[in-house]
């Protein structure tokens, strides 16, 4: 079964939000159900709705993720699974997953480096979607 997929991007970084577009049209090109929503837009219903979220961040602590931190630490979100895409820096993304430890969500490793072959998000969007 395909997963329904949340895309979350952190706020005003283009080079997440492109790649947010990037792995949402490799998703949709599979038949996959995909909502692509920056971190201060995106809603409880539509976490709670997500079989998969795929997560990109940058900046440790970033403000525009401030709601699902708090989110994260009242939620079970057992059955789900977190993928996390970022650029060369990883403060950020280890930031995300110290805040959703508790929430008993399953995190696909590795992250997706951005900046790594442009075969590399193909490769890792199947590979997290077990296509």
């Amino acid at each position: 079964m395909k997963p329904k997929t949340l895309i979350i991007y952190e706020d005003k970084v283009s080079d997440l939000a492109k790649a947010a577009e990037d792995l949402n049209r490799l998703a949709e090109g599979a038949g996959v159900s995909v909502r692509v929503r920056t971190a201060s837009s995106v809603t409880v219903a539509e976490v709670l709705a997500a079989d998969l979220l795929l997560i990109g961040a940058k900046t440790q602590e970033a403000s525009s993720y401030s709601e699902l931190r708090r989110l994260f630490r009242g939620i079970n979100l057992a059955g789900r699974r977190a993928a996390f895409f970022r650029p060369r820096e990883t403060a950020g993304v280890e930031s995300m997953k110290r805040s959703m430890n508790d929430t008993d969500i399953t995190f696909y490793v590795p992250d997706l480096d951005i900046n790594s072959s442009s075969e590399a998000p193909a490769a890792w969007i199947k590979a997290v979607m077990d296509l």
